[in-house]
Formats: structure tokens, C-alpha cells, sequence
């Protein structure tokens, strides 16, 4: 996902800087940042960096201690958790409610069926019927697992630690602009506005210029599609793989709502997602679909085209 150059616009004074890291999150981390000194430049770095540390701690499958970990291994007893996981846990039952199911915290379960070869029908109905039943209950920071299935929020923590992490630096004094990526994730705080580009889906991603860019004012930007030829992504809903080969990006007032609804578009489709998205405060989708001869078609609702600009021309 290209960067544009940093402003000119600023005051003088005003300092920049611009980092990279790889194996965060098990991706790569861009950042952006603008504030009034060096010291404000490193206080605004270290407080995002512990930010993504304590939070990794909280949603992580891979870490045996963290609190998602720790819930899998308390099914059915009630375990206090923290305020964010909480919020996770409501936003994650309320876009699953909103999009039928077509964004599921416990999809994981048919990816592992898939891996090994099709699953035979009873198994995958029996999973699928484990799928459509209450996975917790959630009453004053004490959530109860009932579900046997294992929940991973990949397609949501990403974006939800994106958002507070870059939210950390901006909350140091004297800093003016974050722009904080996170594997394709991208969050903007900030009084300028950047654009981002949306590179092509698949192999059409190669060696490419981004097919479109969006323009960021204290808004997110998230893409789920296939990453390659031969991958899979499944249906929640009825546990059969898509056959088509698309991305969705979604712009959003924060990562971890344009996470999630961008995997949830993936699986609904394009007419569907663009009437979900029309009936949602602040929501825009931009669709590529891959059509025959190399090119993609391009589909997107108002509010995307509002902030949809014609190249990478640095406004921030």
C-alpha cells in the first residue's frame, strides 16, 4: 500500500517521522507521525509501541496467556475480562447480527475442516450448526464461553489495536498527525487528510500501481481479499469457499469497524454490500472484482466516491 510524501505545509518547527517494523501482529507496520520536537516524535513511538504490546496480550490466539487464551481454557465458567476485550466482544455480536453472519469470530473452525481436504457433509453441518448457536454471554466484564469452537478475532483485533495504538500516539502532547498501517489496516489522526492507495486484487496486485486511493480525515481504511491464487476464504454462513477472486475495502470512522465489515463484504457480495453499506452512518465500500483479460471491475457506493481521489497526490 504506497505512502504519500509528508506535508510541506507545516510550520517550520514542526518535525517528522516516518519508521517501518516488520513481525508486528505477524505483519508489517507503517507509521507516520508529526509533532512539535524530537522528544515528541520518540513519546508519541514508544507509547504506540506498548499500546500494540498490551493489547496483543489481550487478543492473541498465538500467546498461551493472553485473555483470549485464557477464556478458551475457562469454557462455560464466567472469567472478568478487560474493557477492551469486552468492547470487542459487543462490536464482534453486533456486526454478526448485522451482516446475518456473513462476519463470524469462530469461521477459524471451517479454514482448519478446509485445510485438510472438503470436509464431508456431517461434519461440516455439525460444525455449522455449532456456528449459528450463541458463542458467550457478556454481563458486566464477565464473559462466558458456551461454544466448543475456537474463537479467533483476526479479522477484527487487527484493526480494533489499530485504532488504540495510533489513538496512543496522538494523545502525546505536541503530536499532530498519525498515520498508522498495519498489514493494509490504515488509521489517520490528524487535521490534514491523506490519501492511501487500494492495490489490485491477487495476482493483479503484482508489480502494479494501486487501482484506486482514498482520501483519510481522522478516518480508517481496511481490505480482506485473497492474497493469492489458490487461497481460500469460506462463507461463515454455509461453510462452502468463494469462487470468486475479489478484495473489499471498506472506509469507516475506525479499523476496527472497517475490518470487520470488509471481511463480511467479501462473503455478501457486491449488491448486497453496497445496500448494507448505503444503510450505515459514515461507511463506504469500494469492490474489485477480477474480470477475464487482467483488468478489475470496480464497484463502489456515494460516501467512497465522496472521498475517492483520482491519484496519489500528497494532501496530508
Amino acid at each position: 500500500m504506497p505512502w504519500p510524501t509528508l506535508p510541506h505545509s507545516f510550520k517550520p518547527r514542526a518535525k517528522r517521522r516516518l519508521r517501518h517494523y516488520e513481525g508486528v501482529l505477524g505483519t508489517a507496520l507503517e507509521l507516520q507521525l508529526v509533532a512539535g520536537s524530537e522528544a515528541q516524535l520518540d513519546a508519541a513511538e514508544t507509547q504506540l509501541l506498548a499500546e500494540l504490546e498490551r493489547l496483543e496480550q489481550v487478543f492473541s490466539r498465538f500467546l498461551p496467556g493472553s485473555e483470549l487464551n485464557r477464556l478458551h481454557h475457562r469454557r462455560g465458567q464466567p472469567v472478568r475480562v478487560s474493557p477492551e476485550f469486552a468492547a470487542l466482544l459487543t462490536q464482534a455480536q453486533q456486526i454478526m447480527a448485522l451482516t446475518g453472519g456473513a462476519f463470524h469470530p469462530a469461521a477459524d473452525t471451517l479454514a482448519r475442516l478446509w485445510a485438510v481436504g472438503e470436509p464431508d457433509i456431517q461434519t461440516l453441518s455439525d460444525v455449522l450448526e455449532q456456528m449459528r448457536q450463541p458463542l458467550w454471554t457478556l454481563e458486566h466484564q464477565h464473559v462466558t464461553l458456551h461454544t466448543e469452537l475456537t474463537l479467533n478475532f483476526n479479522a477484527h483485533a487487527k484493526g480494533f489495536i489499530t485504532d488504540a495504538a495510533a489513538q496512543a500516539a496522538f494523545q502525546v502532547a505536541g503530536v499532530r498527525e498519525v498515520v498508522l498501517n498495519i498489514g493494509g489496516d490504515v488509521r489517520h489522526l490528524g487535521a490534514q487528510s491523506v490519501p492511501v492507495g487500494i492495490e489490485a486484487p491477487g495476482r493483479l496486485a503484482d508489480n502494479r500501481e494501486p487501482l484506486a486511493f482514498v482520501r483519510l480525515s481522522n478516518q480508517a481504511v481496511a481490505t480482506s481479499g485473497l492474497s493469492h491464487r489458490g487461497a481460500h476464504i469460506l462463507d461463515p454462513r454455509s461453510g462452502q469457499p468463494l469462487t470468486s477472486h475479489s478484495s473489499v475495502s471498506v472506509l469507516a470512522k475506525t479499523c476496527a469497524e472497517a475490518d470487520a465489515l470488509a471481511t463480511a463484504f467479501l462473503v455478501l457480495g457486491t449488491e448486497e454490500s453496497l445496500r448494507l453499506a448505503d444503510s450505515l452512518p459514515n461507511v463506504g465500500v469500494l469492490i474489485l472484482q477480477e474480470i477475464q483479460g487482467g483488468s478489475a471491475e470496480q464497484c463502489s457506493n456515494a460516501f467512497w466516491r465522496r472521498h475517492q481521489t483520482p491519484s496519489s497526490t500528497p494532501t496530508f
